[in-house]
């Protein structure tokens, strides 16, 4: 017996200790492996951060010069050699964009103004080749990339300035110094090197010659590479510095892992623990099970027949030592487990219920955004399209021989509406590639004068057809304003349109442009009302008629899906301004939208 006791003993303490052994030791690896990886792909996170700063950069500095070459007193005063004026024109940039230089140079490839140094002018720089194919008229049309002078090196975005021929090139950028390399590093959260033109910038200094360039492969993929030498082991992640010349550089940032490695041996040192209690307490549990060999058979074939029926919660009991007993025991502990996992399976069961309701759930919503996306496409094609066959009806009925002028105002008003259908085909495309997020606009200056005029000249077959009077008012005259041309216009045709459909007939709608007086703290703003003599709306439903799918009820009229106003209101919000209503007291509704003034118009209402 006690030979067969000790074999039971150390067969058990192998069945035990071994494969838990191997568990600690496969679990030390992949956790470690695990927390490698998580942070990996934090610090990759995080410099890819760098990347967004820079690109945001790149487009500032490039649109910049895109602008300044496109404006004609920059071009009057390079022709003219007038300075001072060029300098008056540039010197509102110097406090709005945070750039570090702003140069125009002369036909000739010399300084002819600096903005952040105006006494500066006269050199003759050593130019990089795009900036000299630019000056020849043979460059792109817009470049960024690395510039070195004088032992520095800048990003910068070059643009032509065109007179008669090219008569000049504007230039902006940023300089590669401390001052970046330390935005760069508060942003990344690490050490940052960026490797350029054979100098090696940090915060540490100023460039100085790197040691080993970086290859300029063309790839924009970043690269990781540990570095566990020494006793501070750090990631670095390698990002290509990327211009309009392909990839002219590296940026490395470096990430210390003293933390990680820390936690490892943590976890580590709590595994060997466990290692060391599981061992003491799997010798403790062997030797009492060992000692339990003699169980009653009857006890333990009572104990399998409960199991055969399904149950797994009656133990075998036993007082005996003998080898009998150490079955019943391990018996028992066979049924702990098949409850342990029968419980598993069904926690198992629900979690995957729960994940198949919560899909369920999104298929649902995705299937209610897809059909608003297909009501919102047919409600805004329903107006241009109406206008599209009122013009061609009108057409169809003048002779050919008739007045060719007004042949050619019927072709115009034809041509006008395909185009406004065309790029609202587009943009409800991109809105719905987008799942519904912010409206991508396309802002220019543009005068309040045209969107009205060119909304009424779309929907006129239905001002025509309802003998409706639109009375157009404007204070002061010529009133400007920076947006979108394109869903401004869509904005004033759903307004107008809701207006024609609940005007009685030979009605009156009321149109009026204003430049209402700033209140504090914001600036000037251009105000639109729209008019109408229906019946207006209750009181109650007014703060939900900008909502999606509200539509009210006016004697039997088509409301449309009402998403005419939701949409009026998305474009509004997206341009930093805002829409309301409200009942006239003489009856009907009046809707105002209010939208940012042009610094243009705003500086001749000052001036007036």
């Amino acid at each position: 017996m006690k030979s067969l006791l000790h074999k039971l003993l150390l067969a058990s303490l192998l069945i035990i200790l071994l494969p838990m052994g191997l568990a600690i030791f496969w679990s030390s690896q992949t956790l470690t492996a695990i927390l490698e990886r998580r942070f990996a792909e934090k610090s990759d996170a995080q410099a890819e951060q760098l990347k967004l700063l820079l690109s945001e950069r790149q487009e500032t500095a490039t649109g910049l010069v895109q602008w300044i070459a496109e404006m004609p007193g920059v071009t009057d005063a390079l022709i003219k050699k007038d300075r001072a004026r060029l300098f008056q024109h540039l010197l509102p940039l110097v406090g709005s964009v945070q750039l570090d230089f702003i140069e125009i140079l002369d036909r000739e490839g010399k300084i002819f103004l600096r903005v952040h140094d105006p006494t500066v002018y006269g050199d003759a720089p050593a130019l990089a080749k795009d900036v000299q194919g630019l000056l020849l008229g043979t460059g792109e049309m817009s470049n960024y990339g690395i510039e070195e002078r004088a032992g520095r090196a800048y990003l910068r975005a070059a643009e032509a300035i065109e007179g008669d021929g090219v008569i000049g090139v504007v230039s902006a950028g940023y300089a590669l110094n401390r001052d970046l390399v330390k935005k760069l590093e508060q942003v990344a959260g690490g050490k940052v090197a960026i490797t350029a033109g054979g100098h090696l910038y940090t915060a540490d200094g100023p460039g100085k010659p790197a040691r080993q360039a970086a290859a300029a492969d063309g790839s924009q993929a970043s690269e990781q590479q540990w570095h566990r030498e020494g006793p501070s082991p750090s990631l670095e992640i390698r990002l290509p510095l990327v211009t309009d010349r392909g990839t002219e550089g590296t940026i490395s940032v470096f990430y210390p892992s003293r933390e990680m490695t820390a936690a490892i041996g943590s976890l580590q040192t709590a595994l060997f623990s466990v290692a060391l209690l599981g061992a003491a307490l799997a010798f403790s549990i062997s030797w009492l099970l060992s000692r339990r060999l003699t169980r009653p058979l009857k006890e333990l074939v009572r104990g399998t027949e409960e199991v055969a029926a399904g149950n797994y919660s009656v133990p075998v009991k036993t007082d005996s030592a003998d080898e009998i007993g150490a079955l019943a025991a391990s018996f028992n502990r066979m049924l702990e487990e098949l409850r342990r996992s029968k419980a598993e399976v069904e926690s198992y069961r629900l979690e995957l219920e729960r994940k198949f309701a919560e899909r369920s759930d999104e298929l649902a919503e995705t299937e209610k955004k897809r059909e608003a996306m297909a009501h919102m496409i047919a409600h805004d094609l329903k107006n241009p399209l109406l206008g599209i066959k009122k013009t061609l009806e009108r057409l169809d009925q003048s002779p050919p021989e008739g007045d060719s002028a007004h042949r050619r105002r019927i072709r115009q008003d034809l041509l006008s509406a395909s185009d406004l259908v065309i790029g609202m085909v587009n943009e409800m495309l991109d809105i719905y590639r987008s799942d519904f997020g912010d409206l991508p606009l396309s802002l220019s200056p543009l005068r309040a004068e045209e969107l009205v005029q060119a909304s009424l000249r779309i929907l006129g077959p239905e001002i025509e057809e309802k003998q409706i009077e639109v009375i157009v008012r404007s204070d002061p005259a010529q009133i400007s304003l920076l947006g979108d041309k394109r869903r401004l216009t869509r904005l004033l045709i759903n307004l107008l349109s809701n207006a024609i459909k609940f005007s009685p007939q030979s009605g009156r709608i009321f149109l009026s442009t204003s430049l209402p007086e700033p209140q504090p703290g914001n600036g000037r703003q251009v105000a639109i009302r729209i008019e109408d003599e229906g019946t207006g709306i209750p009181e109650p439903d007014l703060p939900r008629i900008f909502d999606a799918f509200y539509s009210r009820d006016q004697g039997g009229l088509d409301a449309g899906t009402g998403l005419g106003l939701p949409y009026c209101k998305l474009v509004a919000e997206a341009h930093n301004g805002k829409i309301w209503a409200e009942n006239r007291r003489s009856g009907g509704l009046s809707v105002s939208v209010a939208l940012p003034a042009h610094m243009e118009t705003e500086q001749q209402t000052y001036a007036h």
